[in-house]
C-alpha cells in the first residue's frame, strides 16, 4: 500500500489536473460560473430558513445558521459519494487508453467538491460574523476534524466507484442511500432531540460526529456554555471508522481496478 502511495504522489499533477478538469465542468455553460459555490448556500440558507423557522416553526435560535453548520459538510460527503459512483464509468476512455493509478479519478470528484466545500465555509464566516458569531474561538480544531472528514469521504468514493464498475445498479442505490444518511444525521435537527439511548448508535455514524463539532465549533459559541465535544470513546470509533473505511475502500478499489478496462 505504501507503494501504491508513492505511486499516487507521483501522479500528483494529474490529480490536480483532473481536479481542475471537474470544476470547469461542473460550471460550464453557466451564467455565474463558479460564484453558484459562493451562492448555494446563501440560497439554501434563505429557503431552510423560510420553512424551519416560519412554515413548521422549529424552536431553534437562528435556525439557518444551525442548519448550514451540518448541511455544509454534509453537501461535501454526499456529493463527492453521488458523482464520485459514476466517475469511473464516464471516464471510461481514460481509464482504457491511459495507464496511471485509477483512484485518481474518484479521488479527483473529492478534491473538487472539497474546494467548493471550503468557498461555502467562507461565505458561512461571513454570516457568522455578521450575526456576531466568535467561531474563530476553536478555528484552530478545524483542520485536524477535515483531514478525518477527507479520509472517510475518500474511503466511501473509493468503495462506490470501484463496486459500481461491476454493480451498475449501486449507483441508483446510492442517491436513496444519501438521502436515508441525511436523515440520519443531526442535519435539520438537533442531537438532543433523539431519545438518549439511541444517542451513541447515532454517533457511530462518522457525519454525526463531524457535524456535532461543526455546530460545537460555530453555532453553540454563542447559545451554550464551553466546547461540548463527544466523548473520548465516540471521537476514537469516528476515528476507526472514518479510517477503516479509507483503507476498506482503498483495497477493494485496488482489487477491482485491473478489470476496470473490460468492464468499462
Amino acid at each position: 500500500m505504501i507503494s501504491d502511495f508513492k505511486k499516487l504522489f507521483a501522479y500528483r499533477e494529474l490529480l490536480y489536473s483532473l481536479t481542475k478538469k471537474e470544476l470547469k465542468v461542473k460550471y460550464r455553460g453557466s451564467v455565474l460560473g463558479f460564484f453558484w459555490s459562493l451562492l448555494n448556500p446563501v440560497l439554501i440558507m434563505l429557503v431552510y430558513s423560510f420553512v424551519f423557522s416560519i412554515v413548521l416553526r422549529q424552536g431553534i435560535k437562528e435556525f439557518a445558521i444551525f442548519l448550514l453548520c451540518a448541511l455544509l459538510p454534509f453537501n461535501f460527503f454526499s456529493n463527492s459519494v453521488n458523482y464520485g459512483a459514476n466517475s469511473i464509468i464516464s471516464n471510461a476512455n481514460l481509464v482504457k487508453k491511459i495507464y496511471f493509478p485509477k483512484e485518481i479519478i474518484p479521488l479527483s470528484i473529492v478534491f473538487s467538491n472539497f474546494i467548493n466545500f471550503l468557498l461555502e465555509l467562507l461565505i458561512l464566516f461571513i454570516v457568522l460574523s455578521i450575526f456576531k458569531y466568535k467561531f474563530y474561538m476553536y478555528l484552530y480544531i478545524l483542520p485536524a476534524v477535515i483531514v478525518v472528514q477527507i479520509f472517510f469521504v475518500s474511503g466511501i468514493s473509493l468503495l462506490v466507484s470501484s463496486l459500481n464498475v461491476l454493480f451498475r445498479d449501486l449507483q441508483h442505490l446510492v442517491s436513496i442511500l444519501m438521502m436515508v444518511w441525511f436523515f440520519g444525521t443531526p442535519i435539520i435537527y438537533p442531537l438532543s432531540m433523539v431519545p438518549e439511548r439511541f444517542q451513541f448508535i447515532m454517533q457511530l455514524n462518522p457525519m454525526a460526529v463531524f457535524t456535532i463539532f461543526y455546530r460545537e465549533m460555530f453555532y453553540y459559541i454563542k447559545h451554550s456554555e464551553g466546547f461540548n465535544i463527544p466523548s473520548l470513546r465516540v471521537i476514537l470509533i469516528c476515528l476507526g471508522i472514518s479510517f477503516g473505511f479509507f483503507f476498506l475502500g482503498y483495497f477493494i478499489f485496488k482489487k477491482i481496478e485491473p478489470k476496470f478496462a473490460e468492464e468499462v
